[in-house]
């Protein structure tokens, strides 16, 4: 029974199961080999190219794009390295839907995948990328079942060309009595050409800015980047050779005969290059050495190196994957951020085309009839989370009650799940019970002997033998010091905290007092910086100030009895500490 096509209506042709179309010919307008290559490139050359383009005849302009890249090796390496970072690409395959039927197909295909039939051509697929377009011809296997492509033959756009007429048909050169007509209104027949079958052929489109195909293309951004770059690498050759190159001077003499002028014109040519020149000994000549001018062999250098930066911009969008730099890691991974943006791009393009133009006709054929959905197949890397952030997520969250299956993070991690009787690494954290409240029994502690403490020296205290006063100083007067301090508070701490334990609480009494001594260490600090801020806003310049505050004698003595209070209470929390684990040992 003969499938049918469900765009036509009628029965595929068998003639897509035979010779894949679009095949170079021996004596025709598709030559396996072009035998007018290009030769030396020109502004005017390159214009003329570029306008035959648009009118519909690109075939010297295809020509010219497919040496351009042996020509170029900048280009090449990086269009090159983006049509490689795609063809890497995994691929995958989703159903169209839960069905039975639906996951066969899906089945089919991901068993034609496996194949690596799309794989070997994915690289050829983004020859597109430079040259707007790109044809492969599809052949075509009949599998038990199953109609799938065995192959895609790649075609060189030199035997195609876009129609002038809508920019967009493709159309494959033929003899001149073939013709084509777009699907348009009004179109005319274009001679010389014949229209594709497109279950036959797989036409990719890979435009680079907005616009038809007949003026896609990313080569022509950079041919006339290329084509500057040629003409100052040409520069730099002759300037190697002029100045790089010792020269040869030869003189002759009044007397020397015409024998003897060619004996040493004949030295001076055999001796090295083309650089030499002989003048009588009378006559000066000066080989003038270009330093820092136009003839600079910087200039070249830095002229070459900046087009190929441009060339990176315009194929990869940034030049960190191109060009090693030292001291810009940060720089790097954001080129390579973008890099990224533009591979995503082209393998979203690319999976477009797969799936209109193979996933379909081989469901179609296998199934015998149309569907509603169809099996989606998607090159790229999956959106994923880290391993790390994973990592991370998995120690704070799961002890939070976050529950995940151990199989994907397996899949996640690219590890395999442990058999039994397998040596294994890692063990799995228990689980810490959960103990009811309870009462704990009483405890008898010893006694407790506290450390000796000297009490701090005031101006009430006994004084000690060495320590009276200097001659010449009155006896009755003592040196000015701070106002005295109260520390014998802390020695009857305990009677203090028997008192009124049962009226305030013994932390309510040592908060008291902690609140007290922190508000008069804040207004000894407020006194001591009130005059610095008043000499800020007032000072005129930096030295201005510094004078100012050396000349400032600052109010010290509140602040000194305010860490001394400070250092009392201290001692108080430590007597308070002591008494009530002295207190529960005895309870």
């Amino acid at each position: 029974m003969a499938l049918i096509d469900p765009k036509t209506g009628k029965p595929f042709p068998s003639s897509m199961l035979a010779r894949p179309v679009g095949g170079a010919t021996v004596v025709g307008s598709r030559p396996a080999i072009w035998t007018t290559p290009l030769g030396a490139i020109d502004p005017a050359t390159l214009a003329s190219m570029l306008h035959e383009a648009d009118q519909g005849n690109s075939l010297e302009w295809h020509n010219f794009a497919e040496q351009i890249e042996t020509r170029d090796l900048h280009y090449l390496g990086v269009l090159s390295t983006r049509k490689r970072s795609v063809s890497q690409l995994p691929i995958a395959v989703t159903p169209a839907g839960p069905s039975a039927a639906q996951k066969k197909q899906a089945d089919l295909v991901q068993g034609w995948l496996d194949r690596q039939v799309l794989r070997r051509s994915l690289f050829d697929f983004l020859d597109a990328i430079g040259k707007g377009f790109c044809v492969h011809a599809i052949k075509w296997g009949l599998k038990p079942g199953a109609y799938m492509p065995d192959r895609f033959l790649f075609r060189p756009q030199r035997w195609f060309d876009i129609s002038w007429q809508d920019g967009e048909s493709v159309k494959i050169r033929d003899d001149a009595s073939a013709g084509f007509t777009p699907d348009m209104d009004g179109a005319t027949v274009e001679g010389g050409f014949s229209a594709l079958d497109p279950r036959t052929v797989v036409i990719h489109k890979h435009p680079s800015w907005s616009g038809l195909t007949l003026q896609s293309g990313l080569t022509r951004a950079i041919c006339w980047a290329s084509m500057f770059k040629f003409f100052t690498v040409r520069d730099w050759g002759v300037f190697i050779q002029n100045y790089g190159i010792p020269g040869r001077l030869g003189r002759f003499g009044q007397g020397s005969s015409e024998h003897d002028r060619d004996v040493l014109w004949r030295a001076l040519t055999d001796y090295g290059g083309m650089l030499a020149a002989m003048i009588p000994k009378e006559m000066d000549f000066d080989l003038i050495e270009a330093k820092g001018g136009a003839g600079a062999a910087e200039v070249h250098e830095n002229r070459v190196k900046w087009l190929d930066e441009q060339i990176s911009k315009a194929v990869l969008g940034q030049t960190g994957t191109t060009d090693a730099r030292t001291g810009t890691h940060a720089a790097a991974a954001t080129h390579r951020l973008v890099q990224e943006d533009i591979e995503r791009h082209d393998a979203l393009l690319l999976s477009v085309t797969i799936n209109e133009q193979v996933v379909r006709p081989m469901i179609d054929m296998s199934f015998g009839g149309p569907s509603e959905d169809y099996p989606l197949v998607l090159i790229g890397r999956p959106d994923e989370v880290p391993v790390s952030d994973l990592v991370s997520l998995l120690q704070w969250a799961g002890p939070q009650g976050l529950k995940v299956k151990a199989d994907d993070i397996y899949a996640r991690t690219g590890l395999e799940k442990p058999e039994e009787g397998d040596d294994t690494i890692g063990v799995t954290a228990q689980p810490t019970p959960v103990q009811p409240p309870h009462s704990l029994p009483g405890e008898q502690r010893p006694a407790q002997t506290l450390p000796g403490r000297a009490t701090p020296p005031s101006v009430q205290s006994d004084v000690e033998p060495g320590q009276e006063a200097e001659p010449g100083q009155d006896a009755g007067k003592s040196a000015p010091v701070s106002p005295p301090v109260s520390t014998h508070v802390g020695l009857n701490l305990g009677e203090i905290l028997e008192r009124h334990a049962q009226r305030v609480g013994k932390s309510a009494i040592l908060d008291m007092l902690g609140q007290r001594v922190g508000g008069e260490i804040e207004q000894a600090l407020s006194a001591m910086s009130a005059p610095i801020r008043r000499a800020v806003e007032t000072s005129d310049s930096f030295e201005d100030l510094e004078t100012t505050i050396r000349k400032m004698k600052l109010p010290t003595d509140q602040m000194t009895a305010a860490l001394e209070q400070a250092n009392a209470l201290a001692f108080m929390l430590g007597d308070a500490a002591a008494l009530e684990t002295m207190g529960g040992g005895n309870g």
